[in-house]
């Protein structure tokens, strides 16, 4: 899909709750971010508070599948992560991408949506 290529700057990072309760936004409302993909299979992606009192980021690998991106992280700010191997549906409208799916972390009753638009 080569619709991904390229850098997105972050709209929002939420997680949704399947028990019904509002989003929670990890690093707030008006977090700042980017993504990038290159075609030749790396992925980068950092978030970060808009006050900059914290930051997230990973990188590694991509590959694309019927509608959704996976992302084995290589590296990351978060030690437990590396290793997983995200799952994430891809939604394109026009210059909009949201990546959606399961928790990073297995066992969370949670799911993410992480709405970018291209930078």
């Amino acid at each position: 899909m080569r619709e991904l290529l390229g850098g997105w700057r972050l709209e929002s990072w939420s997680f949704v709750y399947e028990d019904g309760r509002p989003p929670e936004y990890p690093m707030g409302p008006d977090a700042k971010g980017y993504i990038l993909y290159t075609p030749t299979g790396q992925v980068s992606a950092t978030i970060m508070r808009a006050d900059r009192s914290e930051c997230f980021a990973y990188a590694g690998r991509y590959e694309i599948a019927d509608g959704t991106v996976f992302h084995s992280i290589e590296l990351s700010t978060n030690p437990a992560l590396i290793g997983v191997r995200s799952t994430r549906r891809i939604a394109l409208d026009g210059d909009r991408l949201t990546l959606s799916g399961p928790d990073f972390l297995p066992g969370t009753k949670r799911s993410q949506q992480i709405v970018w638009r291209r930078a």
